[in-house]
Order: structure tokens, then sequence, then C-alpha cells
């Protein structure tokens, strides 16, 4: 934008020279490729990501900067047009609605006043018989107008756009927390039911594609009716939360649990064997008796586990029976103990 605007400005002035509208002797073309040339050390910078190093990492208050000084080096030539070309100030200025706030926008009006000061003193000094005061201090008031219309719009659409990015912010939380309560158990942080059934078709579907072995365990925790009953309802929640805990440090990152629902977990092992599955198991189960809790130091946890493996071409409702149906059998046997199914 900065470069397209340049070479609106540079062919507006050569019009200008050769309309006489400009002193005759403008040396815009050395003005121009200097310009050119700066704006391309500041677009290297940018896409080389240079200028990710500085504070203002899209270069706005340096382009800026450079827009103003060469405005007022035009400005000297400009004869009867430096009414119209004021104006160039303004353009440069709108470069800095959308990128800076308040402050900034006050420091570049500032400096953008500044330059122009300089410049009416310059030519008073040098020339004052041209001069007509008038015509200066109206100039100089319109562009003190029009500087401090830039400073509060510019506070207002960058106090706007920082409501906009905490209202999308708020928005992203709102949404992520939304994804979480959609797979995820309030109560143990695991993945809920749904959100299981969903990932067990697609292990299923990739277990059929791949011939790898998928395995399911569903566990029960043993007299955790009594735990409620006995204790109150805090405490079996501490009970769940617990077994969820360890359970979630004992697996493999790639097996999947889950609350099933109640005092019921699941449990799918990808690409592992049978043993494997009964192994780890194992030491949950173990690492679950030996848990002692606050309020009853005598309670001792235990589980009952259905183990089974998928046989290609079942369903998931054929999958989950087999499993449970091991669940069951262990129940029956005892439980605290991990039944696989034949």
């Amino acid at each position: 934008m900065a470069i397209y605007s340049y070479c609106l400005l540079w062919a507006g002035t050569f019009i200008g020279v050769e309309l006489t509208a400009f002193e005759p002797n403008t040396p815009h073309l050395t003005f121009f490729a200097v310009v050119f040339a700066v704006n391309g050390l500041f677009y290297l910078l940018i896409r080389s990501g240079l200028s990710e190093r500085f504070g203002d990492p899209s270069l706005t208050i340096l382009q800026m900067a450079v827009g103003i000084l060469l405005t007022t080096i035009i400005l000297h030539y400009s004869r009867e047009l430096r009414g119209a070309m004021l104006s160039i100030y303004f353009m440069v200025m709108t470069f800095g609605v959308f990128a800076l706030d308040r402050r900034r926008m006050l420091l570049m009006a500032a400096f953008t006043l500044l330059c122009f000061t300089g410049l009416l003193i310059y030519e008073w000094i040098n020339a004052p018989q041209q001069a007509i005061f008038s015509y200066l201090i109206g100039h100089w008031i319109i562009l003190t107008l029009g500087l401090g219309w830039f400073i509060y719009m510019g506070g207002y659409i960058h106090n706007l756009q920082l409501r906009v990015r905490e209202q999308r912010e708020r928005l992203r939380e709102a949404h992520d927390r939304l994804s979480a309560i959609a797979v995820r158990d309030d109560l143990t942080g695991l993945y809920n039911r749904r959100h299981f059934l969903e990932r067990l078709e697609e292990e299923m579907s990739r277990a059929n594609r791949e011939s790898s072995p998928l395995h399911l365990a569903i566990i029960d925790l043993d007299h955790f009716k009594r735990v409620n009953d006995t204790y109150g309802h805090h405490a079996g929640d501490e009970v769940l939360h617990r077994f969820a805990q360890l359970a979630a440090m004992g697996l493999r990152k790639s097996d999947l649990l889950a609350r099933y629902g109640g005092e019921e977990f699941v449990v799918l092992f990808p690409h592992t064997s049978s043993q494997a599955c009964l192994a780890a198991l194992e030491r949950l189960r173990h690492s679950f008796s030996e848990q002692r809790y606050a309020f009853a130091g005598e309670l001792s946890s235990a589980f009952s586990a259905g183990l089974t493996h998928y046989q290609p071409g079942e369903s998931a409702e054929q999958f989950i029976k087999r499993a449970d149906n091991a669940l069951y059998e262990a129940k029956h046997l005892g439980r605290n103990r991990i039944q696989q199914a034949g």
C-alpha cells in the first residue's frame, strides 16, 4: 500500500512539475528513488522475519515517518497547491489508524506538526517576502485540526479492535470449554461415553484395514454402591476420581480410556497383544487396591474387568457385548479379577 501510494504521489508531483504548479527544479526523481529504496528495505525486513525482533514488527511508525518527511519536502516545492497537498499528511496518518494506539498516534501527529512547522519557519527565514502570514497560519490550523481528528479516531478504532480481540478470545475460550464438555466427563476428566463410541468405530475400521489387533476392556468398580451408601456421594466421587487418575497414568497414551457410565470405565487397547493388555490391567488393579482414603482408612478398593479382542467384521455392539459378558463372568467368579473372553 505504501509503494502504491508513493507511485500515485510521484505521478501527481510529476504532472504538477510539468504544469508548473510545482517548482520546475523539484528533484522528484531523487526523492522518490530514495523513498522506494527505503520501502524496499522495509519490505525485506518484514518478509524475512527480521522485523519480528522489533517492538513494532510491521514497522508502521518508521514507514509513517518516511512518508511524513517526504510529504514535508514535497510541500516545500508545491507553490500554490500547498493547501491541497496538506491532505497527503492525512493519507500517511491513515496508515496508523488500524495499527497504533492513541499515544502513538499522538506521537506521529506531533512529529507531523513539528515537520510542517519547521518547514514554515525555514521558508519564513529564507524568503520572508514570499510568505503570506495568513496563509501560513491557516494551513497550520487546518493541519492541527485534521491531526486532532486522526488522534481521536485512531484511538477510538484501536479501542474497538481491542474489544473485538477480547471478545474473540472469550469466544475461543468458550468454544474450547464447550468442546471439552462435549467429549469429557466432568468428574473424572476422562473421555465420555459418546466420544468413546465415536472413537471405537474409528479404531475398528483401522483394525479391519490394517489387520491389526484391537482389545476392549470394560471395568466396573466393586461394591461401589456400598461406598456411596456408607460414606456418602462425595466419597464415591473421590474413589472414581482416584481410579481415573491411576488409570490415566498407568496406561499408554495410545490407549483410549473413558468413563462409560456410573462406576463403569472402558479401555480400548490398539496394536497390542492380549498378554500386554492383561498385564496392564493387573498393574492397575494392584495399584488401585493399595489406595487409602482420608474418609475411610479401612476401605479397600477393587475392580472387576472383562477383556476381549476384536473379531474382524463384528459390530461395535457385538464387540462391547462380548467384553460385557466377560465382565459379568468376572463378577460371578467373585469380583476383584480380570476375565478374558474366550
